[in-house]
């Protein structure tokens, strides 16, 4: 856990905030296509990596899906080689998707402006309604700061929400 919330601040430390600028300096192709109900995915393949996001989701939710699947390629790579395994995505205890999850919650939300906001509101619903990113994705965020040794009361996340 400590592994994969240090690559994502030292990321947003190298590259800034915007996680879709940040996919192509690292020399990953994001397109914008119509998806239907799927939001997004990852796939590497014959050496490029690209991140396509459904076009008609909200710009805070391209961000989200963006840094979910930038999770998947910093950290499960390998996995996406051969292309899109559609068995193994979106499984609710899937070890992977909690880890992009993990990620795209350390990326997007500082310690300093979840902490700052945390001061005013408690309840993970005003949190997100005030960061503007789901509730699933706030919770990643409580269990990283959890693991740095704080006590936030945190309830059973569902690692799907991604899903269409």
């Amino acid at each position: 856990m400590k592994r994969i919330i240090e690559l994502a601040n030292r990321i947003r430390s190298e590259y800034g905030a915007n996680v879709i600028e940040t996919a192509e300096d690292l020399g990953i192709k994001v397109w914008f296509r119509k998806l239907g109900s799927l939001k997004g995915f990852y796939l590497s393949e014959n050496g490029s990596r690209y991140i396509v996001i459904n076009e008609d989701l909200d710009n805070k939710m391209k961000e989200v899906v963006c840094a979910h699947e930038l999770g998947h390629d910093m950290l499960h790579r390998e996995l996406s080689e051969d292309g899109v395994r559609q068995t193994t995505l979106f499984l609710e205890n899937s070890k992977t998707e909690r880890e992009a999850n993990l990620f795209a919650a350390s990326l997007l939300i500082s310690d300093g402006e979840i902490l700052s906001e945390l001061e005013s509101e408690n309840s993970l619903e005003a949190l997100s309604k005030r960061l503007g990113y789901p509730p699933e994705i706030i919770s990643y965020k409580l269990i990283a700061l959890n693991s740095e040794g704080n006590d936030f009361n945190i309830s059973e996340i569902k690692n799907d929400f991604l899903k269409g």
